[in-house]
């Protein structure tokens, strides 16, 4: 009996986490947010454990029990616009992972990310770290789910 033969031509990847270790960075910008409002700073073993599902769920996760949507959602746009330009100080690929990229690239293969982080971002750290690797970036976008 024969199985089927599938070959695949496209790799897809998410980007915090697997491609880039981006703890650092987002850390830092959770507590520049969480600084301006008089909130107490978190750990990187806290904000790891938080990340995972968006900056809206991760900053509503990071603000102090009992904060009002309000004042929660004012911390997210504080965590943008400061992670926004801080986004590529601690930022770095996992090692071998461009080398990884290169194999595949070389190996014929077509590359893409998908990722909950938002579209600008991934746009923005695709560019920088993987250049010409990755043709297709895609992050999250208001109103497209």
């Amino acid at each position: 009996k024969r199985g089927i033969k599938m070959k695949y031509n496209t790799v897809i990847f998410d980007l915090d986490g697997t491609l880039l270790n981006t703890l650092e960075d987002l850390g830092d910008s959770v507590n520049h947010a969480l600084k301006s409002f008089g909130y107490p700073e978190r750990t990187y073993e806290e904000v790891r454990r938080f990340v995972g599902n968006g900056i809206k769920e991760l900053m509503f996760k990071a603000v102090p029990m009992g904060t009002d949507e309000e004042t929660a959602l004012k911390c997210l746009q504080a965590f943008k616009d400061h992670y926004k330009t801080n986004m590529q100080h601690k930022t770095a690929p996992y090692d071998g992972i461009l080398e990884l990229l290169e194999t595949l690239k070389s190996s014929g293969f077509k590359l893409g990310i998908v990722s909950n982080k938002y579209d600008f971002g991934v746009k923005n750290l695709n560019k920088y770290y993987f250049k010409d690797l990755i043709p297709v970036a895609i992050g999250e976008r208001e109103g497209v789910t």
